[in-house]
């Protein structure tokens, strides 16, 4: 779990403010000073624990403590969004008063009635929704799709992140009840099964295994999947724990499509899947061949390919190879949304064009999957995670 030095400054900021705020109200009352000590013992924990992600978080290869970071964030924001709004009525207060001399008692009422609607929808946001999983129907048109797959049903699924589901295996149950209840063709994983580290894995396949499809089911890595947010001592480390990630995931029923492709078949006719590694606009952890993974099929050949980031398709696939349909990850569409409509609108759009949904580009279709887990917060905040339903269809004439 990174932590950029902007953001450190930006939560530093958060607990600096109020705190002050709250400090000096204390003072001037006279307050006795151990309830001025107590005051800070938040600011100073929280304080610690930011310094500690920043500066020693990839120290640690205890998955659980990562896990346990994410809910601290989760109480840090509830304790300083409250404290926030407390110090912005205090001030709309003040300057109320200035204005007309009186304080005005509703401020109080405000901000006792919003702090609660604040603290009320984070709690359902953090304890509900990553529980309440979307199944997405949609169908694709695909050129030259063969009329034996018309009709023909994936489900994609993606971004599970065990490691922040610290050992909750029931959690996994709704999510195969969902999948199996589609009667899928086949099951696709677009990839981050874990957070850094095999040992997330442990325990999860007896549930995995209970995945059911006619065709079998297919993955691909995910950035996380390459346990590169970890400080190791040596190579061989980081090897031997990406290699127990990937025989997880194998162990989990899947075949794991590493730059390589496998046909699809139905009676005489067949469509290809490719997967790739993870790609990465930085050079020294993309691990993405497309072109070896498509090596050897023909043009002619409905094509489509597991692409963990969706960052890929405009720079290596749009216009540039013959691949119908897309399907990626990553994005989580920011945890964080709102719908107008059937637009969903989501911060994670200042980051990737493509962030969830599906979407069309002259003939080829890219679809992006909000996950299943969570990555930074135990929350999706105006978004639910999401199972998807892709039906393939022959195009109308």
């Amino acid at each position: 779990m990174k932590l950029y030095t902007s953001v450190l400054i930006i939560l530093l900021l958060m607990i600096a403010i109020p705190d002050l705020f709250f400090y000096l109200k204390l003072k001037r009352k006279d307050q006795k000073e151990i309830y001025v000590i107590f005051h800070l013992i938040p600011a100073l924990l929280f304080t610690g624990m930011f310094l500690y992600i920043k500066f020693g978080l990839e120290l640690s290869h205890n998955f659980r403590v990562v896990a346990e970071i994410m809910w601290l964030y989760f109480f840090f924001l509830v304790i300083y969004i409250s404290k926030i709004l407390h110090v912005i009525f205090y001030f709309l207060n003040y300057l109320f008063r200035l204005i007309f001399h009186h304080d005005d008692i509703y401020f109080n009422y405000a901000r006792f009635i919003l702090t609660g609607l604040v603290i009320g929808y984070m709690a359902v946001s953090a304890y509900i929704t990553p529980r309440n999983y979307d199944v997405t129907n949609v169908q694709v048109e695909i050129p030259k799709l063969p009329a034996s797959f018309d009709g023909y049903k994936i489900v994609l699924i993606s971004d599970a992140h065990l490691g922040s589901w610290n050992k909750k295996f029931g959690k996994i149950k709704k999510v195969v009840k969902l999948v199996n209840e589609q009667n899928p063709d086949i099951i696709l994983f677009a990839g981050d099964m874990v957070n850094n580290f095999a040992s997330e894995a442990e325990g999860w396949q007896p549930y995995f295994r209970e995945l059911n499809s006619k065709s079998g089911n297919y993955a691909i890595l995910g950035n996380h999947d390459y346990g590169d947010y970890a400080d190791w001592k040596s190579q061989k480390d980081r090897m031997d724990n990406r290699l127990k990630i990937k025989q997880a995931i194998r162990n989990f029923g899947f075949r794991l499509l590493l730059n390589e492709h496998v046909y699809l078949k139905k009676g005489s006719d067949s469509i290809l899947l490719a997967g790739v590694e993870d790609w990465n606009k930085n050079k020294a952890a993309n691990y993405c061949d497309i072109n070896k993974a498509l090596a050897g099929s023909s043009s002619e050949t409905p094509k489509i390919l597991l692409s963990h980031d969706p960052t890929e398709f405009d720079l290596e696939i749009a216009g540039k190879k013959d691949i119908a349909l897309t399907l990626s990850g990553h994005t989580h569409a920011g945890q964080m949304g709102f719908r107008i409509g059937d637009k969903l609108y989501s911060p994670s759009s200042f980051i990737f064009k493509y962030y969830a949904g599906l979407y069309k580009v002259n003939e080829q279709f890219i679809y992006v999957n909000r996950g299943i887990g969570f990555i930074g917060l135990p929350m999706f905040i105006g978004v639910r995670p999401e199972i998807t339903v892709i039906t393939l269809k022959v195009p109308v004439k």
